[in-house]
């Protein structure tokens, strides 16, 4: 009797420990969405809208579709007039099964100057600029530094959480010394052009900095 209570416990006890019939298996893992895939490279633009893509460093042409949402013919069309010709983008997409799909226009100038593709990609964030004077201001997700022409040519602000509402961002930055302790960068999600360059931004920046209110376009 002793042998045979001393084997039956062995035996609760291998499939307890192997998930035996009582045992309730893993569900399976999510697979993780795919995030954007991020590019920058030449479009060509045909007026009945279709789309052709070009990376940078490469020259294999890929068929973009661009939902209303993606903003990428609105930028097609505040750089060259029209849906037509060719330009230079950034953009998010979807690249799942070897179809690109437009998310989000992040920033559209003209050729006439040339491609942007040998310049490096900005490390920030957040950019915002303007014009007439010279103004910019970047985010790297700590820190908003403000730049100018004139004295003092950068003053940098520790960051507030950023605020989110609707299509309006606010950042705020604060620092502890000199006499300006403010700065806030608005963000409005709405085209934008610089007048300058015949670029394209997906955002209206407006700064205030002490007494002083600055206006020009932002990308993120």
């Amino acid at each position: 009797m002793i042998r045979a209570a001393a084997a039956s416990l062995v035996l609760v006890l291998v499939l307890v420990a192997c998930g035996g019939p009582s045992a309730t298996p893993s569900p399976p893992a999510q697979a993780e969405a795919a995030s954007p895939a991020r590019l920058r490279g030449s479009l060509l633009a045909f007026a009945d809208s279709t789309l052709v893509f070009v990376a940078c460093g490469t020259v294999t042409e890929r068929a973009v579709m661009a939902p209303p949402s993606s903003q990428l013919l609105l930028a097609v069309t505040a750089v060259n007039g029209a849906v037509r010709d060719s330009l230079f983008v950034e953009f998010t997409a979807d690249t799942t099964g070897g179809v690109i799909t437009a998310r989000a226009t992040l920033f559209a100038s003209s050729l006439s100057a040339g491609t942007r593709c040998d310049r490096p990609r900005e490390p920030f964030e957040v950019v915002a600029m303007g014009n007439e004077p010279f103004w910019r201001v970047t985010f790297d997700g700590t820190q908003l530094v403000l730049e100018r022409p004139e004295p003092p040519r950068e003053m940098v602000f520790d960051a507030d959480p950023v605020d989110t509402r609707g299509t309006l961002t606010t950042i705020i930055g604060r620092r502890a010394l000199g006499k300006v302790r403010e700065l806030k960068l608005g963000l409005l999600r709405e085209s934008c052009s610089d007048g300058m360059s015949d670029a394209w931004y997906p955002y209206r920046a407006e700064v205030r900095v002490g007494d002083l209110a600055l206006h020009g376009c932002a990308r993120r």
